[in-house]
């Protein structure tokens, strides 16, 4: 006997995501349909065949990527198991060829064993990770283009966070969480700081395309990065 879809989807819960699937809305509660930064991401990337990104959760933002006209590959990291799975399992149902997901810790990850890509698509992250500016400077051996959306820490909330860097730390959930980052903390980088980060990881052209300060969560930033003029 073929079990309901979403008995199926029942199983899996927690969702965070929403999926449309023949016609039906199932998971949870939101649609990555018409998000601004999948948009923002093919304006400053419109070329992009293959893409790597950093912390698919469910696989939302994945296969939106991976049906863009030109989409050749889209290799998805996600640090939990339990996201992993669901993301499988939307993609079986979805029939999307195109992609490929694969666990990782992306506080630690060996990105070079995945080889070279257009792009890297790296939303809602850097603001989980308790070094962000160590994910930072291993892209530019991956992509010549790197998107980032992220939290950032206002000037008058900062202090010294080392490295000559200024932002606040941030308490994570930790890895029962499914919205946090992997360890207990997470630090904010100032704006300011974000771009020494991105300058010196050895990106030449940095273009804040959406500057959001009075965002509901703390400030947050749009950023395109290229290693050429």
């Amino acid at each position: 006997m073929t079990i309901p879809l979403q008995e199926q989807f029942a199983e899996l819960a927690p969702w965070i995501f929403q999926f449309r699937i023949d016609g039906h809305d199932y998971g949870g509660g939101i649609s990555a349909v018409g998000d601004a930064r999948l948009e923002q991401f093919f304006r400053y990337a419109p070329h992009a065949e293959t893409i790597l990104e950093l912390g698919s959760l469910e696989g939302a933002h994945t296969f939106l990527l991976a049906q863009h006209p030109g989409a050749k590959r889209v290799v998805a990291l996600e640090g939990r198991e339990a996201n992993l799975r669901k993301a499988r399992f939307v993609q079986k149902l979805l029939d999307v060829r195109n992609v490929e997901f694969a666990q990782a810790n992306l506080e630690q990850a060996d990105l070079n064993r995945l080889g070279k890509f257009d792009a890297v698509f790296c939303s809602g992250l850097l603001y989980h990770l308790p070094e962000p500016w160590t994910l930072v400077k291993k892209l530019p051996g991956v992509a010549p283009l790197l998107f980032i959306w992220t939290q950032y820490a206002a000037e008058n909330e900062a202090q010294d966070v080392g490295r000559g860097l200024r932002g606040k730390i941030h308490g994570e959930g930790g890895p029962n969480e499914p919205l946090s980052g992997m360890s207990a903390t997470a630090t904010w980088l100032t704006l300011d700081s974000l771009r020494a980060v991105l300058a010196a990881s050895g990106y030449a052209k940095i273009e804040i395309i959406h500057d959001d300060p009075s965002h509901a969560n703390g400030p947050a930033v749009t950023i395109g990065a290229a290693l050429r003029e």
